[in-house]
């Protein structure tokens, strides 16, 4: 499940993945909020925290996220990404150069930080 991060820089947009992500949480919540990011400022800073509990996605889920990505890849300004050691930090440290967009990971500790760099 995606739940919505409060008190964040201006432009930016922040969610927390728990558990399974459904197909309808990143439809009815991720991506309804970056398309309402778009709409407002043309471009996304999004903040994405992976739970300890985080189990992933479910099937067709993840392709669903790539497809909408694909569409958006323009779109994003700066994507602070924040988990601990494992294999979610791995991925987003592999797309690092391979998106227009600035990446940052950071480990989740270190919210604050990420929140700064969002805001610069």
């Amino acid at each position: 499940m995606f739940k919505p991060i409060e008190n964040l820089p201006d432009g930016a947009i922040g969610y927390l993945a728990s558990g399974r992500v459904s197909r309808e949480d990143r439809t009815r919540i991720l991506e309804a909020g970056i398309e309402g990011a778009i709409e407002a400022s043309g471009q996304v800073k999004l903040l994405y925290v992976v739970a300890s509990d985080f189990a992933g996605y479910e099937p067709n889920a993840l392709l669903d996220d790539a497809v909408f990505g694909t569409r958006h890849f323009r779109d994003f300004e700066r994507i602070a990404f924040l988990a601990e050691d494992g294999p979610y930090r791995r991925a987003a440290h592999a797309m690092d150069g391979l998106i227009p967009a600035s990446l940052k990971v950071f480990p989740v500790r270190e919210i604050e930080a990420a929140k700064a760099w969002l805001a610069a």
